[in-house]
């Protein structure tokens, strides 16, 4: 083992303890513990592996699922039906795809923190055309209400889950 002294200043005071060098030589050429490298993998974002044949339905506001469709905004509401079936109905915001390409969020207002989410996952990607046409239209949005850290929110499998209003 090949031990040397780490000189360390705290709260004013020189500290030196023994470390094996052998132990940090990996840690300091980032080979441990190394954040940036112990992300996932970059996966295809939706858009590149989007559908070219399937499409989004559409629905008038005089339609049953429109005028049975929670507001985007109603989280009460929303949370009430966690496990159970049901649509929101809303303007599509923004949508946040993450960078490494695990999921697309659809936000239905610019502080996501006020509406509800629709979320789709990557491996549905493909299923769906591409998403961002949705961007700042009106849509429904069917599925299984779930909770996510104490709020409602849908998880698309299904382009037929989304209508757009015309």
């Amino acid at each position: 083992m090949n031990n040397r002294l780490l000189y360390l200043v705290l709260n004013g005071f020189l500290i030196a303890a023994p470390v094996c060098t052998e132990a940090v030589r990996p840690i300091i050429a980032g080979q441990v513990g190394d954040a940036l490298n112990d992300r996932d993998a970059q996966k295809s974002l939706q858009h590149s592996v989007a559908s070219k044949t399937a499409k989004f339905g559409s629905a008038s506001r005089t339609d049953e699922i429109y005028a049975g469709a929670l507001d985007a905004h109603d989280l009460a509401g929303a949370h009430k039906k966690v496990g159970q079936t049901g649509a929101f109905k809303g303007t599509v915001s923004k949508i946040f795809e993450e960078r490494d390409g695990d999921l697309m969020i659809l936000d239905f207002d610019p502080d996501y923190r006020t509406a509800l989410t629709a979320v789709l996952k990557n491996a549905d990607f493909p299923h769906f055309p591409d998403m961002k046409v949705l961007e700042g239209k009106e849509v429904v949005v069917s599925g299984s209400f779930v909770d996510y850290h104490g709020k409602a929110e849908i998880i698309l499998t299904d382009p037929d889950q989304i209508k757009i209003v015309r």
